[in-house]
């Protein structure tokens, strides 16, 4: 006769699998990973680079800007595009008459 406890409960053939769908894969995702640096120096300075690249690209628009402006006899206007979630006012065209 066997003595003691058992180590381990014994396992259906067919029992252990689960469905696709309860495993929670879609399989992979679109879009870049990012992957955050072990290091809060390199952290640091990948926030400086962003914001001297704003800063340039400001000043660049800035300069262009105001060279179009000074050039031409006609007002320049600087068309923004509009926010994603800001309804427009007015009709739209996609409305029925």
């Amino acid at each position: 006769m066997v003595q003691g406890k058992k180590k381990f409960q014994a396992q259906r053939p067919g029992a252990g699998k689960k469905p696709a769908a309860a495993q929670g894969g879609r399989g992979p995702r679109k879009g870049g990973r990012i992957i955050a640096p072990k290091k809060a120096r390199l952290i640091q300075q990948q926030k400086v680079k962003k914001n001297l690249e704003v800063g340039i690209r400001k000043k660049i628009e800035h300069e262009v800007t105001m060279k179009a402006s000074t050039s031409m006899p006609k007002k320049l206007t600087v068309v923004k595009v509009p926010e994603r979630g800001a309804k427009k006012k007015g009709p739209s065209s996609k409305s029925p008459p």
